[in-house]
């Protein structure tokens, strides 16, 4: 059986650096967050919105799953914030062929920073400033090399073994000519690489992997170092052939940037870049990774609740052993009142006549013999705590000498009453305590009914990346989120028979009516479009009920200003005739789509992905049951954030019972992205 590790190697580092690279360069940095032992950075990229997930020491790659991020960012997370966000990534790359990734990122002064990514000894994250001190770190730790400490110099750790990139063939042979150890943990140590890949050079070279490198006749040399050199060429200049491996019994057990012979009788999924596969690989065991935690955490709450629900229905009990013996023995002392008092008085008479206790304890034990009016209850005297011991029903009772016996028995009763009156605090307790478990339990069943496993996201339409909509008569339009996009629109997707929407202000979006079939666009969906555009644009804000907008032909639209004159980015020259529509409404519908996914997974038949629309009520409506209306206001509306999170309750509220959970994984941000700028509200429907 071949040992297979489910943790990065140094190939695995070097391949994925190299898509990571390509995609993420000149993206910035949005936001970071921690899952557990995950760290997420959301990073905006010329190919759009890219989610880099690292985890500790096992790998790094993009995520097309939906992470459920946390509500708060830890201490270290928010030092992170401040630190990364908007910094533009300059470059990525591997340090020597060793688990070490590097990203290079910009700053104001424009002396970049790095942030080192360590995936080896439980992992670290380190940001470097441009004279190499660290800023801060996951962990700080001190090694016997190097000390990884704030405001101290940042030192690579020393490389294990030689490069194997860079490894001639002189320098190879002389790793193992001496040797006494197999030939195959020879190169696992020698050149630092996993013994799944020195078992693929033994394989490949057709040599025992048992062997002892000083045994090696000069042809196995050759061969072994031939072999070695075909893989390295492999994965210099080979082709990606990304695959997860699955054993016998259908689990995956590693996922391969490339073809290994060693493994060719293994079952595989192919994927077209190594990322892909990472990203398949590992979620499914996040899933599981993520779930446990907040069962366990549940469940220890449920346990340590019952304990205590436990103890206080012992103390209960014990409260009403206690209240009943301290009634029984006040209402029996003052039932015989009398008797004992004569008791007490004969005890105190004697002792002032000069009696010693023992002799008093004598003729009183003599008296209860002859069962004297009094004596039935009599114990004996105590002289050291002045007390007399008397026995009523099978209770024992200290009377104090000192105080009278009415006093002692109201003394006795009172101690009754205050058992009581614990009773009473320890029902009310324990009702309490019931409905922490209760609610203990009901929060289990809900996350029971979550769904506990990562979901992937559907892969996003070209136009999702713009403000956009289909429009009731099946039209998309599409329109800039801010002057960049709007240009993006002007260059790349205006054609000759689309209409062109705007407003005579700043700070709106150039809209855009696709109409690739050349039909004619019906009055409804311009009068949609209008609406679109006065509610992305600065009137709502401005809190403008209504605002007039207009639309054009594409030949009516230019990026050429006048001779002498300048267009800021995001501006346009219109010329001829504009159609204006008056008093479009600043009102938008925010819509929920359940999007039926297919998913790989045995456990599950079904599995759905809330996705979230917007535009006029008329358009959305057509699409989904599932809306709710927004409209601006200064004096009781929200922010964009408290508006999202208003419309998630809203949606999970609202949803049919047996969708709800999948609507539980609506991402605030993802809501965010679909409401305009400025204060706003759920428009309630008198």
């Amino acid at each position: 059986m071949i040992n297979i590790t489910k943790e990065f190697s140094n190939f695995d580092v070097f391949v994925i650096v190299k898509e990571l690279d390509l995609i993420l360069t000149n993206g910035t940095i949005l936001n970071i967050y921690e899952i557990e032992d995950l760290l997420i950075i959301k990073i905006n990229t010329n190919f759009g919105k890219k989610n880099l997930i690292i985890k500790k020491d096992s790998r790094i790659n993009l995520t097309d799953y939906d992470y459920p991020v946390p509500n708060y960012p830890s201490q270290y997370i928010g030092s992170l914030r401040k630190l990364l966000r908007n910094r533009r990534i300059l470059k990525i790359s591997q340090h020597q062929f060793d688990r070490i990734i590097i990203i290079e990122l910009s700053n104001k002064e424009n002396k970049p920073w790095k942030f080192v990514i360590e995936l080896f000894n439980k992992g670290n994250f380190l940001l470097i400033d441009e004279n190499n001190i660290i800023k801060i770190a996951k962990k700080y730790r001190i090694f016997r090399e190097r000390e990884l400490l704030a405001k101290k110099e940042y030192f690579f750790p020393k490389s294990q073994g030689k490069n194997f990139i860079t490894l001639n063939k002189e320098d190879f042979k002389d790793l193992f000519k001496n040797s006494e150890i197999e030939i195959v943990r020879d190169l696992s140590r020698n050149i630092h690489i996993s013994g799944l890949y020195s078992e693929e050079i033994c394989h490949r070279g057709k040599i025992d992997k048992k062997l002892l490198g000083k045994n090696l006749s000069d042809e196995e040399y050759q061969n072994l170092y031939d072999s070695f050199k075909n893989l390295r060429n492999q994965l210099l200049f080979g082709k990606i052939d990304a695959q997860i491996i699955f054993d016998q019994q259908e689990n995956q057990i590693s996922v391969l940037p490339f073809n290994l012979e060693i493994l060719r009788d293994y079952d595989k999924k192919h994927f077209v870049t190594f990322n892909e596969a990472v990203d398949e690989f590992f979620s499914k065991i996040d899933s599981e990774a993520l779930k446990s935690p907040k069962d366990q955490r549940i469940d220890d709450q449920i346990k340590s609740q019952e304990k205590i629900l436990q103890n206080q229905k012992g103390y209960l009990e014990e409260l009403k052993i206690k209240k009943k013996k301290y009634y029984e023995i006040g209402e029996t002392i003052y039932t015989n009142l009398n008797s004992l008092e004569k008791l007490y008085s004969v005890i105190l008479e004697a002792k002032k006549k000069g009696y010693q206790w023992e002799e008093i304890n004598n003729k009183l034990q003599t008296a209860k013999l002859g069962s004297l009016n009094g004596t039935e209850f009599y114990e004996k005297v105590i002289p050291s705590t002045n007390q007399l011991l008397i026995r009523v029903n099978d209770y024992n009772v200290y009377i104090d000498l000192k105080k009278s016996i009415g006093q002692n028995a109201n003394y006795i009763y009172s101690k009754g009453k205050k058992a009581e009156k614990k009773i009473q605090g320890t029902i009310i307790a324990i009702e309490k305590t019931k409905k922490k478990i209760d609610n203990l339990k009901l929060e289990k069943e809900l996350i029971e009914a979550e769904v506990d496993f990562l979901i992937k996201k559907p892969k996003k339409k070209w136009y999702e990346k713009y403000r956009w909509f289909i429009s009731s008569d099946g039209f998309l339009i599409i329109g800039g989120r801010d002057a960049s996009s709007n240009e993006t629109i002007f260059k790349n997707y205006i054609e000759a028979k689309d209409l062109i929407f705007h407003t005579n202000f700043p700070g709106s979006p150039l809209v855009v009516i696709k109409n690739t079939e050349d039909k004619e666009i019906p009055l409804n969906t311009i009068q949609e479009t209008a609406d679109f555009v006065a509610s992305y644009s600065r009137a709502w804000k401005e809190n403008w009920g209504v605002v007039d907008i207009f639309y054009v032909h594409p030949n009516q639209i230019s990026k050429s200003p006048p001779s002498g004159e300048f267009l800021p980015k995001g501006s346009f020259i219109i010329s001829g005739k504009k159609n204006f529509i008056k008093n479009a409404k600043t009102e938008l519908t925010i819509g929920l789509k359940i999007i039926d996914l297919k998913v790989d997974l045995t456990e599950i038949s079904k599995a759905f992905y809330p996705k979230i629309i917007s535009g006029p009520e008329s358009a959305i409506k057509k699409q989904t049951k599932y809306v709710v209306n927004i409209i601006p206001s200064k004096s009781s509306g929200f922010t964009k954030g408290k508006l999202a999170k208003e419309i998630k309750s809203f949606f999970i509220k609202n949803t049919d019972k047996d969708l709800r959970i999948w609507v539980k994984l609506l991402s605030i941000d993802e809501i965010i992205l679909y409401l305009p700028n400025g204060i706003s509200r759920i428009k309630i429907d008198n």
